[in-house]
């Protein structure tokens, strides 16, 4: 048997990939017209089909949206979704006035079939299986979901292209308007939507926190744990700042609200 005891780690590919994700942005803003092949969609699609996922189970449908009338009518549908957010939850992007999902050259809609947490633990106990599983079998279908979307993200930054997510496809409403649109069943969820299109200027730098705050060595960092009272702040000082401006723009931001104590204004969804 063979051993690879010389193996070494490829840095210079880890670091690669490491740039590759940190350019990946949720972009608002594409330019229309130029179709993007169907190869090259293809290979976005093929990304996502290699997550990794529950019990291998590949819960999902990936649809490829690219015949430009189908494109104005997911993003349609979309508007609907966001007009409804709008009037009902402040402070989150409004894509029917901003106009931007509807210049997407393409969209890619993932469907997922619920039944498929089934084949995820199921304990013999019914009594233990309702307090230990059950509700962690949701949770590896939704996490094996996000595995796919962010391949088909990441996919489309290696392109050249820009896209973003938009989550609300699981809404009731808006998956029924997505079932009938593309010819899907009631039993299939649009959980994810990725607008896929080329970027109307470069992706500016966003906010992360520090990798000393967010990565833990062996055990917790307490003093880097986040209190109620940090959500809090976030809510009510820097989270349209943080999810919208750019690193720079929202540090100006943050280090003006503690000095002045000032409060953010709720975002409405106007241009």
């Amino acid at each position: 048997m063979k051993f690879f005891s010389q193996a070494k780690i490829d840095t210079k590919e880890l670091q690669s990939f490491v740039d590759l994700a940190s350019s990946r942005r949720s972009v608002r803003s594409f330019d229309s017209g130029q179709q993007i092949p169907k190869e090259t969609l293809e290979k976005i699609a093929d990304a996502g089909r290699w997550a990794p996922s529950g019990a291998n189970s590949q819960p999902w449908e990936i649809c490829v949206v690219e015949d430009p009338e189908r494109v104005r009518e997911v993003a349609a549908v979309m508007a609907s979704q966001a007009d409804r957010l709008n009037d009902h939850c402040k402070g989150f992007p409004h894509v029917h006035k901003k106009h931007w999902v509807h210049d997407s050259v393409a969209l890619i809609a993932v469907f997922v079939d619920p039944r498929w947490a089934e084949t995820y633990p199921v304990a013999l106990d019914s009594d233990l299986d309702r307090t230990e599983y059950m509700e962690n079998r949701s949770n590896i279908l939704l996490v094996s979901v996000g595995a796919a979307i962010q391949n088909l993200q990441l996919a489309t930054t290696a392109a050249g292209l820009t896209s973003a997510w938009l989550s609300g496809g699981g809404e009731p409403q808006t998956a029924r308007d997505l079932q009938g649109l593309l010819g899907f069943p009631p039993t299939h969820i649009p959980y994810g939507i990725v607008p896929i299109g080329w970027p109307r200027r470069k992706a500016e730098s966003r906010w992360r926190r520090p990798i000393s705050e967010v990565v833990h060595w062996n055990k917790a960092a307490g003093a880097n744990l986040r209190s109620q009272q940090d959500i809090d702040h976030y809510l009510a000082k820097e989270r349209r700042h943080s999810i919208y401006k750019d690193a720079q723009a929202r540090d100006e931001h943050v280090e003006k609200a503690a000095s002045d104590g000032e409060i953010d204004v709720v975002d409405d969804g106007t241009p």
